[in-house]
């Protein structure tokens, strides 16, 4: 997965989808990473997490309370992280489909 195309495909199917409404989009966004396969399962949250950088994504977590639980896997872990880089990564997506929007 390479992430800054599936970030750009979930902010642009937000950005539709909410019919140009910015907040409708994130929650959106909310809900479509959710449902992400590297978010759900924790060997390819592991690999996903192997192969990007996720330090947005922890920053997200640790501003949020933290990373890690206290008894929780190493597998729920990199899904948590996983789902929460890949949701920066279309937050940040989807300001700049605003900003565009709104040059126009």
């Amino acid at each position: 997965m390479h992430l800054y195309t599936e970030a750009k495909v979930i902010a642009q199917e937000a950005w539709e989808e909410s019919e140009f409404d910015q907040d409708d989009a994130q929650e959106f966004i909310y809900q479509s990473c959710g449902d992400y396969e590297v978010c759900l399962h924790h060997g390819k949250a592991i690999e996903f997490c192997a192969s990007v950088d996720t330090s947005e994504g922890e920053l997200y977590l640790e501003c949020r309370g933290g990373i890690a639980p206290d008894g929780d896997s190493f597998g729920r872990i990199a899904c948590r992280i996983a789902y929460a880089t890949l949701l920066c990564a279309s937050m940040s997506c989807l300001e700049e489909i605003v900003a565009e929007h709104e040059e126009s």
